[in-house]
């Protein structure tokens, strides 16, 4: 006959670690936990990348409109930071391509009349826009002044193959 102590002394002998079963159960949960933590990981990346643009594309829109104060004889006497569409853009950044060496490298060596200081201010910001902003040179940005003083600056990029688009409006 079986005693109680043979019974507790066999049903421990059984009972003394872990079966390969709950290892493994354990392993795949650890590993579903950690592939959840590197999509995480990879969909906080990817929105951080997207909030950067979005914040330099502001940056560059306070930028400009920083610029437009500081030159604000430029925009009553001819309104040359009016860029309403891509066609203008594209004159003003070729006009400062072909004069950044020379007559409208406005610097502390030369003296520039509103007009230049204009397209200095405009070429560079184009230009800064370009090294930041992806696509920025494929649909480029536009700013528009209107006879009260308010400007509408509109900046386009990609972000992830799609084309983002802001808007900001300030009154000067």
């Amino acid at each position: 006959m079986i005693s109680k102590n043979d019974i507790a002394t066999y049903g421990r002998s059984f009972q003394t670690g872990f079966s390969l079963i709950e290892v493994l159960v354990a392993l795949l949960v650890l590993s579903i936990g950690l592939l959840g933590l590197a999509a995480l990981q990879t969909t906080s990346l990817k929105f951080n990348t997207d909030s950067y643009l979005r914040t330099q594309a502001t940056y560059f829109v306070y930028d400009i409109v920083d610029r437009m104060r500081a030159n604000s004889d430029s925009i009553v006497d001819g309104g040359t930071y009016d860029v309403p569409d891509a066609a203008s853009a594209a004159s003003i950044i070729s006009t400062y391509q072909s004069c950044k060496g020379s007559t409208c490298a406005c610097n502390a060596a030369s003296i520039c009349n509103t007009t230049q200081i204009a397209t200095h201010d405009l070429g560079r910001w184009y230009e800064r826009m370009q090294t930041v902003l992806p696509g920025a040179l494929d649909s480029l940005a536009t700013i528009d002044v209107d006879a009260a003083r308010r400007v509408t600056v509109t900046i386009r990029w990609t972000e992830r193959d799609i084309s983002k688009s802001q808007k900001w409006e300030v009154l000067l």
